[in-house]
């Protein structure tokens, strides 16, 4: 039998232990109203959550300028393994993720975009590559390789500028090419195997040459 109790004014149900348990059996239960929990914790059992919020907001009450705690954000529990995490870290003003070993990534900065891509070890552009009007830079004097696959070539459809550098030094097996200040060749482009050293000669040079010997 169906019962409805109606209260003028506040209703209290209040337990005379400090360890008492209130507890609701039903099929499901309605709140027609606003819930305030003022508990320290909330456990959620269900297997399925909606929730209809567009925004989640965490880390709320904050009275501090930023995130008190440094870390605001979401943590799976993985069980047995280490948890992984998705969280926003004050101190480097940053989002991070911690894809279970425990280390904390950059993502993505609050206003400049992404800061690091060191965890794909086999990226895949899905458009072409615009850099920007930057510049494609190695650290620490190393090198940079463009190798295509198999029988695939290196194709450069425009001017190709080479800055003048000193003399490199001559490796097997290996042909460099570099400009310095032209010579008795004309062109100051140069090449330097392990076996020979010396500046490309212009096709009037080379006429000249012929001519001469």
């Amino acid at each position: 039998m169906s019962t409805h109790k109606r209260i003028n004014g506040n209703y209290d149900i209040t337990t005379t232990g400090a360890s008492d348990v209130i507890t609701l059996t039903a099929s499901s239960v309605s709140i027609a109203g606003n819930l305030t929990v003022a508990g320290t914790q909330t456990t959620v059992n269900s297997t399925d959550t909606d929730i209809r919020d567009r925004v989640i907001e965490l880390n709320k009450g904050e009275s501090g300028a930023g995130v008190t705690g440094n870390l605001s954000g979401i943590q799976i529990d993985r069980g047995s393994a280490t948890d992984a995490r998705l969280v926003y870290v004050e101190s480097t003003d940053s989002w991070q993720l911690d894809q279970g070993d425990g280390t904390l990534i950059p993502v993505v900065r609050s206003v400049t975009g992404i800061t690091e891509v060191l965890d794909d070890t086999t990226p895949v552009l899905g458009g072409n590559l615009d850099i920007n009007n930057k510049s494609i830079v190695s650290s620490s004097n190393g090198n940079i390789a463009i190798v295509p696959n198999g029988s695939g070539i290196t194709s450069i459809s425009s001017v190709v500028n080479l800055s003048e550098v000193s003399d490199p030094g001559a490796e097997a097996n290996i042909t460099k090419l570099y400009a310095k200040e032209a010579s008795s060749g004309g062109t100051g482009l140069y090449i330097v195997t392990d076996t020979v050293a010396d500046e490309l000669v212009s096709k009037s040079k080379a006429i000249v040459y012929g001519i001469i010997f």
